[in-house]
Order: C-alpha cells, then sequence, then structure tokens
C-alpha cells in the first residue's frame, strides 16, 4: 500500500508537495482504514480523491508517480539522458535536480525510497525499511559529477559472507550513473531488494485518460471467473449489454493490413504468447498463433430487447465511450474485490466519458469490500462533485490541488479545513470555501463586435488580421 508520496521541481512541483495515506483520527468509515497489527506501523487509508481545477496539477501527480515507476521498473540505455520535466516557470530550477520520495508497505514492513535526479544521473538514492519509531538503513548511492557510483550499506550488510558482500561491491561499480541501484541489483538477482522492487513492477498501477486495457480478448477467452464478473457489472451498470463473448474473427480480419505488418505479426508472436492491435476506425483484437496459423479473437458484446427474446451482436468499438472506459476500468475492479492479490490503482480523471453513477459504482464496490483482509488501495483524479459527501468519504480521503500565484502546485487535505460531519461539503466547495476550483474571469469581454447586415462573411476586409 502507499503510505506517501512527495514530489520536488518536477513539472507543475516546485517545492515539495506531499500525497499522505496515513489515516487520521476520523470517527466515521472505520472501514476506509486498513489497521496495522503493530503499534509501531501507521493505519493506512484505502481511499483518496483528488479534485481540482483543469491545469491545476492533478494529472501531474499521476504523471509523476508513473516518472518514479517506469525510472525503476526500466533500464536506460548507456549515455541515455533521464527524461525529466522540472518545473519552468522559475529559471532558477531548471539548474536544480527533481527529488521524489515515496513510502510503501509490502506485507509487513515499511519502506522508504527517495532518489535525486538531473538529466544526466541519479545524483543520490536511499531505501531504508521504516517503523513508527526508526528507520533502518538498507543502502545508500551517491553519483559524483565524474559519474562514480558509491553505494554504502546498512547493518545487514555486516552479517552477509565476504562473497556476498563483494558481489554487492561489484554491483555498485556496475551501476551506470542515469540508472537507479535498485534496478540493477534485481537484474543482477539480488533478493533482499525484490520486495521492494516488486511493489513498482506489479502492486503499483497508473491507468491514465487514454489507457486501455489490452489483454480484455484473451483474459475472457481463458478466465471464466472474470468473464462472468464482466457481464454482472456491465449488467449493474446498465449498459444494455446482455452478454460478452470473444469469437474466433478468422484471419479475414486482417485482409488490409500490409503485408509487411502481418509478417511483424509473426515475428512477436515467435517472442510473445500473444499480441494485441488496434485498427480500422477503432476496431481490436488479440492475435495468438497456433500451428503455425494466426489466431484472430475479436470481442462482441450482446444487446436484447428486455425480454431476452433478441440478442444482436456489437463490436466494441460501437458502444459508447462510457461503456469503453468502462471495459478499461473493469479489470481494475476485479482486482480491487475479487483477487486476492494486494493492488495500488491511481487513475487519472476516472471520470472521463463516464455517467457520475458509474464511479460512484467503482468507489462503493471498492470501499465495500474493505473488509476482505485486502491491503488494496484506489486513488483517483475527478471532477465528480457527487463524491464530496462525508456519508462517502472521509474528511481525509479527499484531496484537493490548487495553482499558486507563481504557477506551482500546491495539495492539501479536507481534514485541514475540519469541516463538522453535517457540512455540504459539495456546497462549500463549489463556492470556493476549500480553494481547488477555476478562477473564472469576466466572460463578457470574450464577446465579439456584433456583425451589421452588410458585413461579409466571406472574406475578412483589406488590411484586417484575424
Amino acid at each position: 500500500m502507499l503510505i506517501r508520496f512527495s514530489v520536488t521541481n518536477f513539472l507543475s512541483f516546485k517545492e515539495p508537495t506531499e500525497l499522505w495515506m496515513v489515516a487520521s483520527n476520523e470517527r466515521i468509515h472505520p472501514d476506509h482504514v486498513l489497521r496495522s497489527a503493530s503499534r509501531n506501523h501507521p493505519n493506512i487509508l484505502r481511499m483518496a480523491a483528488i479534485y481540482g481545477s483543469n491545469a491545476a496539477g492533478k494529472s501531474n501527480f499521476v504523471k509523476a508517480l508513473k516518472f518514479v515507476r517506469n525510472l525503476v521498473v526500466t533500464r536506460p540505455a548507456p549515455e541515455a539522458k533521464i527524461p525529466l520535466q522540472r518545473f519552468r516557470l522559475d529559471a532558477a530550477c531548471l539548474q536544480k535536480p527533481s527529488q521524489f520520495e515515496i513510502e510503501f508497505r509490502v506485507e509487513n514492513t515499511n519502506y522508504a525510497y527517495s532518489f535525486s535526479v538531473d538529466s544526466e544521473r541519479v545524483l543520490f538514492e536511499t531505501l531504508q525499511t521504516t517503523t513508527n519509531v526508526k528507520e533502518t538503513l538498507l543502502f545508500s548511492r551517491k553519483t559524483s559529477s565524474t559519474g562514480e557510483v558509491h553505494v554504502s550499506f546498512g547493518p545487514f550488510f555486516s552479517r552477509l559472507k565476504e562473497k556476498d558482500k563483494q558481489f554487492l561491491s561489484f554491483i555498485a561499480q556496475g551501476t551506470r550513473p542515469n540508472q537507479l541501484f535498485l534496478h540493477e541489483t534485481v537484474e543482477r538477482n539480488v533478493e533482499r531488494f525484490h520486495p521492494a522492487y516488486n511493489w513498482f513492477r506489479r502492486t503499483l498501477h497508473l491507468i491514465e485518460p487514454s489507457t486501455g486495457y489490452r489483454f480484455l480478448e484473451l483474459r475472457l477467452d481463458t478466465d471464466e471467473s472474470f468473464r462472468d464478473f464482466l457481464a454482472r457489472v456491465l449488467k449493474t451498470a446498465g449498459t444494455g449489454i446482455s452478454a460478452v463473448r470473444t469469437e474466433e474473427a478468422g484471419t479475414e480480419a486482417l485482409i488490409g493490413l500490409p503485408e509487411e505488418l502481418i509478417a511483424d505479426f509473426h515475428e512477436q508472436l515467435s517472442e510473445h504468447k500473444h499480441i494485441f492491435v488496434q485498427a480500422f476506425e477503432g476496431r481490436r483484437f488479440a492475435i495468438t498463433k497456433r500451428d503455425d496459423e494466426l489466431r484472430v479473437l475479436k470481442l462482441t458484446t450482446v444487446h436484447g430487447n428486455g425480454d431476452g427474446t433478441l440478442g444482436v451482436p456489437f463490436e466494441v468499438h460501437e458502444e459508447s465511450d462510457g461503456t469503453q472506459r468502462l471495459f478499461d476500468l473493469i479489470p481494475m475492479l476485479y482486482q480491487l474485490t475479487v483477487s486476492q492479490a494486494d493492488k495500488v490503482y491511481v487513475v487519472d480523471e476516472i471520470g472521463r466519458s463516464m455517467h457520475p453513477h458509474l464511479i460512484r459504482m467503482i468507489v462503493d464496490m471498492h470501499l465495500d469490500h474493505a473488509n476482505a483482509g485486502k491491503a488494496s488501495q484506489l486513488i483517483i483524479t475527478t471532477h465528480e462533485t457527487n463524491l464530496l459527501d462525508l456519508d462517502i468519504l472521509r474528511r481525509d480521503e479527499i484531496w484537493f490541488a490548487e495553482k499558486r500565484l507563481d504557477g506551482s502546485t500546491d495539495l492539501y487535505s479536507l481534514s485541514d479545513f475540519q469541516p463538522r460531519y453535517d457540512k455540504d461539503i459539495r456546497r462549500d466547495y463549489l463556492v470556493g470555501r476549500y480553494g481547488g476550483i477555476p478562477f473564472i474571469g469576466n466572460t463578457r469581454q470574450l464577446r465579439l463586435p456584433a456583425m451589421n447586415s452588410t458585413t461579409s462573411i466571406g472574406k475578412p476586409e483589406e488590411g484586417n488580421v484575424l
């Protein structure tokens, strides 16, 4: 689970800006909190909703998390630049590094991981285990101005065998300036750091507005439990879909694709079990290989007439944008409510193309399963004000992103205002009591001069510039 995340000098975040998922002393919705088995570990919230006007920085928060995850799980090419986007509205920030700090829980261990980077190298990097009372160093890395990487280790190092000490020192020497030591240790199969690395790779999932779920056809074809869950959710959501099925489209579905692209499919399938293709005005299908022949699967929805006497098939691209968005989010919902794996999902603009009732359904389904013993979280950015209700969320689960006068993003919680439990949070937010809403100027200034009946609209008068 995510405990906290702090970002400095990245995109719209100039000063250290932090999302804090440690539960406060709220009395309401105690089931929204994962209680720690030890007093030395904090209790963690299962949910957070971040509000804010357009361009306030909500999406930049998700991009900052994505930057951290990508740098941890991927290995940059030698001499490659680190794709850093510093705060640009202050010239001094362009000469400073960016810094990221993240705390998270893996089973019963809390980790604190931080690093600072410029476009050339990782300046420093640390990994610790933490409790409420102490921090224990696992490793600390620094990179000199000449590109030399120096790593020091915590108390565990002295208990290692001499050959293991030498191996860790060898890995440190082989770590390039532009890559994280955490990634390099996992590449070299140092098991001690696998849990921290795997949290980024397997537990943390980021869903942006344009993110699609690429394995839907294959999963429906092979996973009966997921197929039944998908059908139930679509029915509950009132989409009009009575059934979902996969069917073999045949290689005629590939007609019209260039020969070199089909040859590329064969080459990719020699390395992967399946590939996903989206083409032809949004049509989508999955391709697998069987007996050296391409097998093409497509997803079909079935709509009935209400009494079950008629079933009309549709392709997914013929469904509404909201239904297609729901298809992309249902795998997340399955992981949060049915699967036994612990996950952290961060969804940017969860309300894109979807009705507010569907957003409420997703939030309710996640929180209704909070007592199942799962250590999973859902963090969303949204404009959907119907969630601003203390009958739905706690005060410490509601956050606001607001742009400061210097153009940087500030992030703060509703708990900072301590509104009474009977307050109309939604109304107070819309009138600006908590910030995080757009300031709209005088729209009358946008009015164009009125045209008279003799004005030509075919082309501007000579000398005028539009």
